[in-house]
């Protein structure tokens, strides 16, 4: 029996020091490369052409588009700014969507928020932001938009499977935030079947 296929092997195309939109320091970096490989009993053989690039931190190990070598020290710190609004202001709205607010959504939302925040909050201030939000009644897709093109496939994948897990904090996962998962792919130009592929992953049968 002959087993054959295609995987993405990886290989380090240069390293150094950069800021990392997400430790909010500078952090060493691996410059990586993806190559397609014809592979014979799992032995790649034939390279098909380059699967894509992306920067790697090596703290916090995330993943960004080669261009954020580019940024100057300032628009990082926009960026930033821009992504930590890009993901409290969607996680809540997804914990709004199904019309309750669950404990166990509040204390998901709040994790989330201080692993991607540049400060830590309490549950006081993140009752206090929910009411703003509230108020504010901003589409999901504003901040979003605005960062989309600065985050690779692994990137995006993680702000979905970020909302997905507050989605399911209560036990189940609403039609009203499946869809609003949905509108936030669209927003980072993922397709449709990308974002279906990562719900069916993490629930099945949603």
């Amino acid at each position: 029996m002959i087993i054959f296929g295609t995987r993405g092997v990886k290989s380090t195309i240069k390293s150094g020091d950069f800021h990392c939109p997400q430790c909010q320091n500078s952090r060493p970096y691996r410059h990586r490369k993806v190559t397609k490989f014809f592979t014979l009993y799992f032995i790649p053989l034939i390279p098909l052409g380059s699967a894509g690039e992306y920067v790697e931190c090596g703290s916090c190990k995330g993943t960004f588009i080669p261009r954020v070598l580019e940024n100057h020290p300032e628009k990082k710190e926009e960026f930033m700014a821009v992504y930590e609004q890009a993901i409290k202001h969607s996680m809540v709205l997804i914990m709004l969507a199904d019309g309750e607010i669950d404990e166990n959504e509040m204390n998901q939302v709040l994790a989330i928020f201080n692993k991607f925040g540049n400060k830590e909050i309490d549950l006081a201030e993140l009752s206090d932001y929910v009411k703003q939000v509230e108020q504010e009644k901003e589409d999901v897709t504003t901040y979003l938009k605005k960062v989309a093109g600065y985050l690779n496939e692994h990137g995006k994948e993680t702000v979905i499977k970020c909302g997905l897990s507050v989605a399911a904090a209560d036990g189940h996962v609403d039609d009203s935030e499946l869809e609003m998962i949905i509108e936030m792919g669209k927003a980072l130009d993922m397709t449709a079947l990308h974002v279906k592929g990562i719900i069916n992953e993490m629930h099945p049968g949603s």
